[in-house]
């Protein structure tokens, strides 16, 4: 049995526009294999049900008192940046055109680096780095150190 102990089960991102944040959130998370599990006016829940263990992330409307309070990199309960992993260098290539270089072009989408080598990390860490609507960090990530052997 494989135990999933420890490993992130959901989590919940907080964003200024739902309607604006979807249109980016549905093209990268499909793009990443989740799939829209249910929605209001006030969230969107993506999981991966193909994995064997639970996982979710929901993008969720601020309450409209907290919509002006603009996030804050590095600040005290804001997250520094969110990575996800590629299957190899290709993936993170096509990712990059197919969903980053669009999202850009439709305004929903800071692209900070395109795909690039980052020996400063590991050998072989290949990446690009990107921006949600509210300015939110985001990394699409080939690290050949952390591969995991099929199971």
């Amino acid at each position: 049995m494989i135990s999933h102990r420890g490993l992130l089960h959901h989590l919940i991102i907080n964003i200024s526009d739902l309607q604006q944040s979807s249109r980016f959130y549905s093209r990268v998370f499909s793009y990443l294999g989740y799939q829209l599990a249910g929605k209001s006016q006030r969230y969107e829940d993506w999981k991966r049900t193909d994995l064997p263990t639970p996982h979710e992330i929901s993008i969720v409307q601020v309450a409209q008192d907290k919509k002006l309070v603009p996030y804050v990199r590095g600040a005290v309960g804001h997250h520094d940046h969110l990575v996800f992993c590629a299957l190899n260098r290709e993936d993170v290539d096509a990712f990059y055109e197919d969903v980053l270089v669009p999202l850009q072009a439709d305004g929903l989408c800071r692209i900070e680096d395109a795909p690039c080598d980052c020996p400063e990390y590991n050998a072989g860490y290949y990446a690009t780095f990107f921006f949600d609507p509210d300015g939110l960090k985001y990394e699409y990530v080939f690290n050949p150190a952390h591969q995991m052997s099929e199971p």
